[in-house]
């Protein structure tokens, strides 16, 4: 597996401005409507509000935190070899249906998964978390979101396969 970013581009984990957005506003909304919740009870069983530098602190800490997300979803491609790629797609699209992904896109040896999100999350959805299956003859290239490509990798190696372009045994 190798990261098709350049190690430069990877410190800068957001890929589009609408990953930033939505990423930012969804995590910071969940810290906001969290501490909220916590400064009412806090208040309903007669304790003070929360002081400022814990609020913003949480709030940093938060972020911070959340930015585990857009790393797992950094472009990685995984090339193999194998005899049997008609085994090894069907595998790929039952692990990718098992971590919620559906083929969106088909044709020319290509099918093109996305993560299946509710409607009312779809404000959430990043494009960057796609994942493209190709197969050329005995070739499979798997490229997408980091997490995807390391379960598929996890999930391949028990088949005849060869990985990283080796020739098959």
């Amino acid at each position: 597996m190798q990261c098709l970013l350049p190690r430069w581009r990877q410190v800068l984990i957001f890929q589009s401005p609408r990953q930033l957005l939505s990423h930012g506003a969804g995590t910071l909304g969940a810290a906001t409507a969290g501490l909220l919740a916590f400064d009412g009870l806090l208040r309903l069983f007669g304790y003070g509000p929360l002081h400022a530098d814990v609020i913003v602190g949480t709030l940093i800490g938060s972020l911070a935190g959340s930015l585990r997300a857009p790393y797992e979803v950094l472009p990685f491609q995984w090339r193999l070899i194998t005899t049997t790629p008609a085994i090894a797609t069907a595998k790929a699209a039952g692990v990718l249906a098992g971590i919620k992904y559906h083929p969106a896109e088909r044709g020319g040896g290509r099918t093109l998964y996305r993560l299946a999100v509710p409607w009312y999350l779809a404000w959430l959805e990043w494009r960057e978390s796609a994942v493209e299956v190709r197969v050329d003859g005995s070739d499979i290239t798997i490229t997408g979101a980091r997490i995807a490509v390391r379960r598929l990798h996890q999930a391949l190696q028990d088949i005849d396969i060869a990985r990283e372009g080796e020739p098959a045994i």
